[in-house]
């Protein structure tokens, strides 16, 4: 039987526009939350919801209820939680380069990486990859996940067999909706930024 996940990357956020935003706990900005008027109709009928523990998906779960879903018990999961970029955080990447050249230069071969003060690469997908073992082996066939991009685009790697260092294929826009249908076999994403 296949389970369908209904992931949704909160909305955009307070922190200035192409920071790393990762376990900085930031709320939402307000802005573009209209956009999740159409995610809501899609999730009407859902009836189990995961979040993460991060105010920004916090809110984006109580607008979501405001819309007439994301009703009844929700769990919050902490493997849902966004990497956290240590000493990167808040920080453009034209920042980070300046300062940690050779260290970004590591950032390219992925799973053996770190970042600096921050969770290795290893870590992380390891975590997303037991949320999605969780979720595909629910009782439950139609599952919503309030989370975060860099947790949805790693979900879509390893759903469909990819590489996880190709998440940067995925460009998961703030408050949008991805679906991934899992199968025994394997899986297929039905939507992207939906």
């Amino acid at each position: 039987m296949v389970t369908r996940l209904y992931l949704v990357r909160h909305g955009q956020t307070t922190a200035d526009k192409g920071c790393f935003v990762g376990s900085s706990d930031l709320p939402l900005s307000g802005h573009g939350l209209a956009r999740l008027e159409s995610v809501s109709n899609r999730l009407a009928q859902v009836k189990s919801w995961y979040c993460s523990p991060m105010i920004r998906c916090r809110q984006t779960l109580k607008a979501l209820e405001k819309l007439g879903c994301a009703g009844g018990s929700v769990v919050e999961d902490e493997r849902l939680r966004e990497i956290d970029f240590g000493r990167w955080e808040m920080k453009t990447f034209a920042e980070i380069a300046a300062r940690d050249t050779r260290v970004v230069d590591g950032w390219v071969e992925y799973h053996g990486f770190s970042f600096p003060e921050g969770e290795s690469v290893a870590d992380f997908v390891a975590r997303v990859e037991s949320i999605l073992d969780d979720l595909q082996n629910s009782k439950q066939h139609r599952i919503a996940v309030i989370t975060h991009g860099g947790v949805i685009r790693t979900m879509i790697c390893l759903a469909l067999g990819l590489s996880p260092r190709d998440y940067l294929l995925f460009d998961v826009a703030p408050a949008s909706l991805t679906i991934l249908d899992l199968y025994d076999q394997g899986a297929i994403l039905k939507g992207l930024n939906l």
